[in-house]
């Protein structure tokens, strides 16, 4: 969606902004991995080469990472041992994350994003774009999902944290042989915000076990509290998700949001 990256002779890669804020979520990058590549223990991006294009949008050149890329159902070959090394291992790095101080992050650019302000101009977006396209009993559904959230005192009583804010398993390198989680990479939607918003695509696309899994890791003792939570922010990415394929005239994008609307519908038959 917001770059395109070129590999050079299996050992470099070039990545380019294709948009405008494809060039600002890589000016951050730029501007804040020095910073924080000494702290955490994984393999992160380092730009060699800094650009801009002639649109004015730019582009880095670095060395590629060892290990492969994982896909979004890569971890269903993953054995139970392998599971719970790459949950260690993300645990690890959340904390790490979350050791750089806020006022730190603030000072490197990293914007503060409150959750709930977020959320609530979402409400009103989906009610403009994505409702005509909804029948009465998934409008009900979705206006339900956003009352709960944004009426919940618990969900919005939170320290900030600086976090990725984008763990998806395709931003996940792990060693060929052993499984093991090598490297992260896509920084571009770091931010200062509410810690459970990290595991957010970790429960979309690696499922509730894991992500409990995860949460005990990092020792969070209401954990089926926080799986809830999190839920919500699963929901409203999916309306995101239609919405962005609606302003690009996707259909399949606008189908598979619905499609996964509707799936959660079915799973959370209480709240239709």
């Amino acid at each position: 969606m917001m770059s395109i990256v070129f590999e050079v002779n299996n050992e470099w890669a070039f990545r380019f902004a294709k948009s405008h804020q494809g060039s600002l979520d890589l000016e951050k990058e730029i501007k804040v991995l020095p910073y924080i590549e000494s702290t955490v223990s994984l393999s992160l991006p380092h730009f060699d080469f800094i650009g801009k294009q002639e649109n004015g949008l730019y582009f880095v050149g670095y060395k590629k990472l060892g290990g492969m890329l994982l896909e979004e159902h890569s971890l269903t070959t993953f054995s139970k041992a392998e599971v719970q090394s790459l949950v260690q291992s993300l645990s690890l790095f959340i904390k790490q994350m979350q050791s750089i101080p806020v006022e730190f992050a603030k000072e490197w650019g990293v914007p503060a994003i409150s959750l709930k302000t977020k959320f609530l101009e979402l409400d009103q977006e989906v009610k403009k774009k994505v409702f005509p396209c909804l029948d009465e009993k998934t409008r009900s559904y979705v206006s339900s999902r956003f009352q709960s959230y944004l009426n919940s005192k618990d969900y919005h009583d939170y320290q900030p944290t600086f976090i990725h804010g984008d763990l998806s398993p395709n931003h996940f390198l792990v060693d060929h042989e052993t499984k093991k989680l090598t490297g992260i990479i896509d920084f571009g939607d770091m931010c200062i915000s509410d810690p459970d918003y990290e595991l957010i695509y970790i429960l979309e696309d690696c499922g509730t076990e894991i992500t409990r899994d995860l949460l005990s890791s990092l020792g969070e003792s209401k954990v089926e509290d926080r799986l809830n939570k999190i839920s919500y922010f699963v929901t409203f990415d999916q309306l995101r998700y239609i919405i962005e394929g609606l302003n690009r005239r996707d259909r399949t994008w606008i189908q598979e949001g619905l499609t996964e609307l509707k799936r959660e519908m079915q799973e959370n038959r209480d709240e239709c």
